[in-house]
């Protein structure tokens, strides 16, 4: 497989495309492979410079060996830095995938929440015509007994709707408070500050007319 050709039909694929590639796996399967194929060129980088520092000194080595593992060495790094190459390619790609697929998951919750908004004021309503309670509006229910049922439901309703609200509000509140609380002490100690200044300065003009320094 081209990476080429794949970046192409990235680019010019659509829904499908990319989701049969995501749903196959192919390009993790691929990076794992490469990141496998450079370790054992990383190895063999690490072991054939041995191997000619070793064997050199030896006088059944001949200089054509020592060429050979010269040349060898060099594939070895021409070969790790390709790998290297292909496998920053295929995480591009799988990048771009994720990429794709969040978008795609975010645009369908996007749906979903305008779904949620139409059908939560149609909830709302059938939960409130829904109460086992008296005195519900536009219904038969005309037992006085049963009158302040529907009032009273309303009422919890609202208190624990206000209960919730304060929750969310009040770390905004304390936050603010504890703003205006350190501002409020800031000043109070910039004021004393330069009100004892302001005597410090008194006392050495007293002190400097004087000719002498009041102990």
């Amino acid at each position: 497989m081209e990476l080429d050709s794949v970046e192409l039909e990235l680019d010019q694929g659509g829904f499908a495309l990319k989701k049969e590639m995501l749903d196959d796996r192919r390009f993790p399967k691929m990076h794992l492979n490469l990141q496998r194929l450079l370790q054992v060129i990383a190895h063999g980088e690490q072991v054939f410079p041995r191997v000619k520092e070793k064997c050199s000194s030896k006088h059944w080595f001949a200089s054509e060996d020592i060429n050979s593992l010269e040349e060898l060495i060099g594939r070895l790094r021409r070969l790790k830095e390709n790998v290297g190459f292909l496998a920053n390619r295929v995480t591009a790609i799988q990048a771009g995938l994720d990429s794709w697929q969040s978008e795609q998951i975010n645009r369908k919750l996007y749906y979903l929440s305008f779904l949620s908004i139409i059908f939560l004021p149609l909830s709302t309503i059938t939960g409130v015509f829904g109460m086992n309670v008296g005195g519900v509006p536009w219904t038969v229910q005309k037992n006085p007994a049963l009158k302040d049922g529907f009032r009273n439901v309303m009422l919890l309703c609202l208190a624990m709707l206000i209960l919730v609200l304060l929750c969310f509000i009040f770390p905004a509140l304390y936050s603010r408070l504890s703003a205006w609380r350190q501002r409020r002490s800031l000043r109070r100690n910039w004021s004393y500050n330069q009100r004892s200044f302001l005597r410090r300065s008194v006392g050495i003009q007293e002190s400097g007319s004087g000719g002498y320094l009041k102990i």
